[in-house]
């Protein structure tokens, strides 16, 4: 029992309310247009709820309403920063329903964009965990080197973000003059630059006790859910998607799964998700030497599907693993000019309905790095 020196006897109870908080639409700690509505006791949040919808495009519609050829450019637009692979799982899935086989040249040149692509997501996810932390020196640093990997694509496709390059059957150009020593030399630059980013950050106290044993994601919660990518690998699933349905010649070429280890905190908590995005650096920079060393010859795009190009009635489905996890692309044509209905799996949804969990217990300055760590894709999952 607790006693009042001053009084002799026991003080009332203490009674804490609780405190509703709404953070967003707009503001420094979201990923992009979101709100979140927030229950706290103290600094403690015990309830959380997520709504989204400010960026509401309809997208798939707009899909429907345009000629085949007409749709492409429209995937850039599913998931800006990496817009190469809103193209490549629609390409690939008019490619099925199709028939078309794809020549070995414009397979290599699409893994080559889409592991640069996935490089330059790495490194902005890496800027967003940086300014979660307040770290302006690491955000610096990342924001420098992704330049150099934008100005790759740049060189290739002639656009930084917006490409427009693929093609059903291939894409539009062969690889550029100087852009494969260029590609040597960025990667080159970026193994250098990893041991950077360990001393700013994996090796230092005050990151390791901000994201350690933070927004914890277990391998039956993220099965639960469908969580996948790097969040689900980080939890400990070997779930990629160009290991399980290898395409675009993936399966030619050799690499491993990274997985989270736990170290410094808890095996799928927002430091491991960090770690395995380093992880996924070097495997993107060992894939883009293979590629580049193994790029066959021949054509770059079936110039018979220059002219007339029709799809008939058919029904095809194919996923793509795209830097946020398992992009699927669900394709119905009844023959005509434009596609009869589209429909996309994104990686974010799952995660957005795992963030109210992630956040109960936890406390209010640890929900930037959450969703920071969690890599969401606002434009994706309002599309």
């Amino acid at each position: 029992m607790i006693i009042d020196r001053r009084t002799g006897s026991r003080p009332e109870h203490l009674r804490t309310d609780l405190t509703s908080w709404v953070v967003g639409p707009y503001h420094g700690a979201l990923p992009g247009p979101m709100r979140v509505h927030l229950k706290l006791d103290g600094e403690v949040v015990v309830a959380g709820v997520v709504e989204t919808g400010f960026l509401h495009r309809g997208l798939e519609k707009a899909l429907e309403l345009h000629p085949w050829r007409s749709t492409i450019p429209y995937m850039d637009h599913l998931d800006p920063e990496s817009a190469v692979f809103g193209e490549l799982v629609l390409c690939l899935a008019v490619e099925e329903i199709v028939g078309i086989v794809v020549p070995p040249r414009a397979q290599r040149i699409r893994v080559i964009l889409a592991e640069l692509t996935r490089l330059s997501c790495h490194l902005g996810f890496i800027a967003r965990v940086a300014r979660a932390v307040g770290s302006d020196t690491m955000l610096h640093y990342v924001l420098r080197d992704r330049e150099k990997v934008l100005d790759l694509l740049e060189l290739q496709t002639g656009s930084r973000a917006s490409l427009n390059f693929l093609r059903f059957g291939g894409v539009v150009a062969d690889v550029t003059e100087g852009f494969m020593e260029r590609v040597h030399e960025t990667v080159d630059m970026l193994r250098v630059r990893l041991k950077e980013y360990n001393d700013l950050f994996t090796f230092n106290r005050a990151f390791v006790k901000r994201t350690a044993n933070v927004g914890i994601i277990s391998s039956e919660f993220a099965k639960h859910l469908g969580i996948s990518g790097p969040n689900a690998r980080a939890a400990g699933l070997p779930y990629d998607v160009r290991k399980s349905y290898p395409y675009c010649g993936y399966d030619q070429l050799d690499f491993h799964i990274p997985l989270g280890k736990g170290e410094g905190g808890t095996q799928g908590d927002a430091l491991d998700r960090f770690l395995l995005r380093l992880r996924e650096i070097a495997l993107g920079i060992d894939l883009l030497k293979q590629a580049v060393e193994s790029l066959p010859r021949g054509p770059f795009w079936k110039e018979s599907l220059m002219d007339n190009f029709e799809v008939p009635a058919g029904e095809a489905y194919v996923r793509v693993e795209s830097p946020r996890g398992m992009l699927g692309c669900h394709l119905v044509s009844d023959g005509g000019k434009n596609p009869s209905r589209v429909q996309f799996r994104v990686p974010t949804l799952p995660l957005l309905q795992a963030v109210p969990d992630l956040l109960v217990g936890g406390r209010l300055e640890d929900l930037p790095v959450i969703l920071a760590s969690l890599d969401l894709g606002i434009a994706e999952a309002d599309r």
